[in-house]
C-alpha cells in the first residue's frame, strides 16, 4: 500500500481506513496537469487521479486533508482548496512513474502555470510529495 486515507471517511477497505496500491489508484480516472514547479525546469505533465475524485470515493467530508509524507512533513490543506482549485495525485510525471528519489511514489500537484495566483509560498507547501497519509478532519 502506497496510501492510507483515514479519518472522517465512510468507505474503508482496511482497519486503518482506506488503503490503495498503485494500481488501485492508477485505475481510477487520471487527469494531466502541465505545469511549472519551482522544483522542476519548464513545463512538465502531471498525471494522476484529482484528490476531489479519490475523496468523493472514499466518503470524505470534513474541513481540513492532513498529509504526511514518508520522512514525517506535514501539511494542511483546506478541503475547499482541494475541490476549487483542481489539485491533483501526481503518479507520472512526463508519462514516467514518480519514485521515491523523483517525489513519488505520490506528489500533490497544483495548476500553477493555469493559475499564477497559487505561486506562493503557502501554496508551495502544499505541494507536499512522497506522501504517505491522509488524515481527513
Amino acid at each position: 500500500m502506497i496510501l492510507t486515507i483515514s479519518g472522517n471517511i465512510t468507505h474503508k477497505n482496511s482497519p486503518r481506513g482506506a488503503e490503495f496500491d498503485l494500481a488501485m489508484l492508477m485505475a481510477l480516472k487520471q487527469t494531466a496537469i502541465i505545469t511549472e514547479t519551482p522544483w522542476t525546469e519548464g513545463l512538465n505533465e502531471f498525471q494522476g487521479p484529482l484528490i476531489s475524485e479519490v475523496l468523493a470515493l472514499v466518503g470524505a467530508s470534513g474541513n481540513t486533508l492532513n498529509a504526511t509524507a514518508l520522512n514525517g512533513y506535514k501539511v494542511v490543506i483546506p478541503l475547499e482548496e482541494v475541490r476549487k482549485n483542481k489539485l491533483l495525485f501526481a503518479l507520472k510525471k512526463n508519462n514516467l512513474l514518480l519514485r521515491v528519489r523523483t517525489r513519488g511514489p505520490i506528489w500533490v500537484i497544483l495548476p500553477w502555470t493555469d493559475q499564477p495566483s497559487l505561486m506562493n509560498n503557502l501554496h508551495y507547501t502544499r505541494a507536499i510529495w512522497q506522501l504517505r497519509s491522509i488524515v481527513i478532519r
